[in-house]
């Protein structure tokens, strides 16, 4: 997990990872994410994901969310592009990176 563990966790998604890249200094990572659930996920909801200097997914060099303004009605699937960047990681030093740790949560309302 990257962000905070103040929010509502939606663990009825399935991640897919299509591509990831280095875009200049930027690691770039994208997929799907598909509602398998039974409700719909109404917005504003977010996706989480860390970004790892290796395949091993030992070592965290960070992460990043993107959010979504849009529902996601069960058995539906969109797509996602997720962008990190930290200048004590550059990008073509790593270029294996790999991404993990997803997430799908919506801010939770309760707490303000």
């Amino acid at each position: 997990m990257t962000g905070s563990e103040e929010v509502l966790e939606i663990e009825s998604v399935q991640f897919v990872v299509d591509t990831t890249y280095v875009f200049g200094n930027d690691y770039r990572a994208s997929g799907t994410v598909s509602n398998i659930g039974n409700s719909t996920i109404t917005p504003v909801w977010y996706m989480e994901a860390s970004f790892f200097r290796d395949q091993n997914q030992t070592f965290k060099m960070g992460g990043d969310n993107t959010s979504f303004s849009f529902s996601l009605a069960s058995g539906q699937t969109t797509g996602w592009q997720i962008t990190f960047r930290n200048s004590q990681y550059p990008a073509s030093e790593n270029l294996n990176f790999s991404v993990g740790e997803f997430r799908v949560y919506k801010n939770d309302t309760s707490s303000e």
